[in-house]
């Protein structure tokens, strides 16, 4: 499994009918809203490549074993 962020690029306002698009055509992938045009998605390999490949939204990919740090732990 690929977990990476999705950011919508198009105006806020249109993020929402671009999520609902990629729910009806990703339906193996799980999305979580961070914000309203932010969205931290888990696909298998594949459905991630295709996301990453979406032009209206741009990518973050989480590298796999690396921690995350919590606010104000160094």
């Amino acid at each position: 499994m690929t977990t990476l962020t999705l950011t919508y690029q198009g105006p806020s306002s249109q993020a929402r009918a671009a999520l609902a698009v990629l729910l009806q055509r990703f339906r193996s992938a799980y999305f979580v809203e961070r914000s309203n045009t932010e969205y931290v998605v888990t696909a298998d390999g594949q459905t991630a490549l295709e996301l990453k490949r979406l032009p209206e939204w741009s990518h973050r990919q989480r590298v796999s074993g690396t921690p995350r740090q919590r606010p104000g732990k160094s």
